[in-house]
C-alpha cells in the first residue's frame, strides 16, 4: 500500500507530555489499542484479496482503567443519519473524524482484535488523544492511489509514537501487518485465535494494569 506524507504537529502545538509528580504514584492509567473490525462480506474471499488492508475497518481505542470504560476514535465516509431531522448529515460521503465515548468492545460483534500499542497516565487522557488525533489529516476523496481509514491509522500511529504515547512501536508497518494477520486469523478460526494482544503478538489477559 502506498505511503503518504505524515504531517506532524509543531512542537509548540503538541499536547504536553506530563509525567506524574515524583514520589506520588499515578492515579489514572489509559491503555491505547489499535482495533480492527470486519466489514461483513468485504472482509471475505475475493473482496479481502482485492481490498487488502481496507477490507477491514481500523480505529484507536483508549481504555480508562480506573473507570473500566473505552473511548473510540476513527474516521468514516459512511452515512451519518440524524434521527431527529431524519436526514443524512453526510450525503456526499466525505471523510469525517468520529469519537465515541463509553463503548463496549466485548459486545461488538464486528471487533476482531485489540492490539495494545501504548499507555498514558496522569495529565494525558481521552481528551488529549481526541485533540491529537483530530489534527491528523483525513483521507482525501478521489486521491490516487485511493486513500481510506488505513492511511489515517498509519498517520495516527506515527503521531502517537512521535509524542511518546506509543514509544515501543519501532516498526509501524510491521505492527499494521501483524494486526492484519491476526484479524485474518480471527476471521478464519474465531474460536481458536487471539482477540487481545500486544504489538508483538503476545496474548494479553486483563487487567492490563494493576488496580
Amino acid at each position: 500500500m502506498a505511503m503518504y506524507p505524515i504531517e506532524e504537529l509543531p512542537l509548540s502545538n503538541a499536547p504536553p507530555d506530563r509525567e506524574p509528580t515524583p514520589g506520588s504514584p499515578p492515579t489514572d492509567f489509559y491503555q491505547l489499542f489499535l482495533a480492527v473490525y470486519h466489514r461483513g462480506e468485504l472482509s471475505l474471499g475475493d473482496y479481502r484479496k482485492r481490498l487488502g488492508f481496507s477490507a477491514y475497518h481500523w480505529a484507536i481505542l483508549v481504555y480508562d482503567v480506573k473507570y473500566d470504560r473505552y473511548y473510540a476514535y476513527d474516521v468514516t465516509d459512511g452515512a451519518s443519519p440524524d434521527p431527529v431531522m431524519r436526514r443524512d448529515l453526510n450525503p456526499d460521503f466525505q471523510w469525517t473524524y468520529r469519537v465515541k465515548t463509553n463503548v463496549h468492545p466485548e459486545s461488538c460483534d464486528s471487533l476482531l482484535i485489540r492490539m495494545a500499542i501504548g499507555e498514558v497516565n496522569d495529565g494525558i487522557g481521552p481528551e488529549t488523544i481526541k485533540i491529537l488525533l483530530q489534527s491528523v489529516q483525513l483521507p482525501i476523496k478521489g486521491a490516487y492511489p485511493p486513500q481510506n481509514c488505513v492511511n489515517w491509522i498509519r498517520s495516527v500511529l506515527h503521531k502517537l509514537r512521535f509524542h511518546g504515547y506509543a514509544r515501543n512501536l519501532h516498526n509501524i508497518e510491521m505492527t499494521i501487518d501483524r494486526a492484519l494477520a491476526y484479524a485474518d486469523l480471527r476471521m478464519s478460526d474465531p474460536d481458536n485465535s487471539v482477540t487481545v494482544l500486544d504489538h508483538l503478538g503476545n496474548e494479553l489477559f486483563f487487567r492490563p494494569f494493576p488496580a
